[in-house]
């Protein structure tokens, strides 16, 4: 395993995924600054995510043919430009679309970061993909704490200071690129190199377990989004105090990805995932049901563990239903399987709107219901369990 490599590229997803979990925290500012409804700020959410949405899968599709390793850098580039800019626009529409433009590079960005893991993993691919994917939880759990140092410290206007270490890391993936060319080039060969090329693609399982991740894309992203939001109207505690709040919920969450990646190896990938899910059933109705911080503060550490213990194996079990296509495979799971959630986050915010924030937290504890149901449909078959590494 291409450790430096896939190192640099983990850090890349951490800058990178900064500028999205910097959104929340800066909701309540944009509220304040503009006179905003729940909906209206759920809306930036929906900026963010529905461009990748739709340009994930086609990014991904692209990969698989024609690798391109120099998008990264400019991804993570446009990406930072477009949240950094919006605490400076004079409307909100303007700030709208300048977060849409960072979606489009967050949707560049990741089906050719993870297809460029897949292969410099080698024959611990499960393992670089884990780490890979925590580099993005990373960046949730950051985005937070330095969203929030740049609001008190600068207002609106220092959202400015985000662009900072996206910029610096797309500079050192940059002067990097020679070495990732090289992988590129060498898969633009015939994929004979993948273990399970033998194997058909399997479409009908892929199918459902992206359903299966759309669903808790919902969730991760509702609590993104509205956990600030939370512990401020709800649970009556300052802006520093919520931002803080998601930045534990996430650092958790890391924990969590971490965790199910490595029992997903041991123990089979739709198992450990399943068992994710059951743990959000328990967890996710007590984080809806407490009216105090000194209660909800507790919980939002097994809540963050249980939120990611399933991501990990379905990244890797949704790329080995389809093992001729491994970019699309990323794209739709760990990259449309992470967005798709921010365009309901309007909906969600309507709820709040209507019925308070906690109806919004109770539609979400519904959720895992939904996803363990699902991956119980998923079939018995040999890819959900990883297979030994070749050599």
């Amino acid at each position: 395993m291409n450790v430096k490599s896939i190192g640099r590229l983990v850090l890349a997803h951490t800058a990178t995924d900064i500028n999205q979990g910097a959104i929340p925290v800066l909701l309540p500012f944009l509220i304040a600054e503009h006179h905003l409804n729940y909906a209206a700020a759920a809306t930036v959410v929906f900026a963010a995510n529905i461009i990748s949405i739709i340009a994930q899968p086609c990014f991904g599709y692209l990969a698989d043919r024609h690798p391109r390793p120099w998008l990264i850098p400019a991804a993570m580039l446009c990406a930072g430009i477009g949240i950094s800019l919006i605490g400076v626009v004079p409307s909100f529409t303007l700030g709208v679309v300048l977060v849409a433009i960072s979606g489009i590079g967050v949707a560049a960005f990741h089906p050719e970061g993870a297809r460029l893991i897949h292969y410099l993993a080698e024959g611990r691919k499960a393992t670089a993909m884990s780490f890979f994917a925590v580099g993005g939880q990373m960046g949730f759990a950051i985005g937070p704490l330095l969203g929030t140092a740049a609001m008190l410290l600068l207002g609106l206007r220092g959202s400015m200071l985000l662009l900072v270490p996206t910029a610096l890391m797309a500079g050192v993936v940059m002067y990097s690129l020679p070495s990732y060319s090289r992988v590129g080039q060498v898969q633009t060969r015939p994929r004979t190199d993948l273990p399970a090329r033998a194997g058909e693609d399997a479409w009908v399982p892929f199918s459902l377990l992206s359903f299966v991740l759309l669903t808790r894309s919902i969730l991760f992203h509702g609590l993104a989004t509205f956990l600030p939001l939370f512990w401020i109207h709800v649970l009556h505690k300052s802006e520093a105090a919520g931002g803080t709040a998601l930045t534990i919920l996430m650092a958790a969450s890391i924990g969590g990805n971490l965790l199910g990646g490595r029992m997903g190896d041991r123990y089979g990938y739709r198992k450990v995932a399943l068992v994710g899910f059951v743990f959000q059933m328990i967890m996710f109705p007590f984080l809806a049901g407490v009216d105090s911080a000194g209660l909800a503060l507790p919980l939002l550490i097994p809540v963050g563990l249980a939120l990611s213990t399933p991501t990990s194996p379905l990244v890797v079990l949704g790329q080995s239903y389809l093992p001729n296509r491994v970019g699309l495979a990323s794209g739709i799971t760990l990259g449309l399987g992470f967005s798709f959630g921010g365009v309901v986050m309007p909906a969600l915010g309507c709820v709040a709107d209507n019925h308070g924030l906690d109806a919004a937290f109770w539609v979400m504890a519904c959720l895992p219901f939904l996803c363990t149901a699902l991956t119980l449909a998923l079939p018995h078959t040999k890819t959900s369990a990883p297979a030994p590494a070749r050599r």
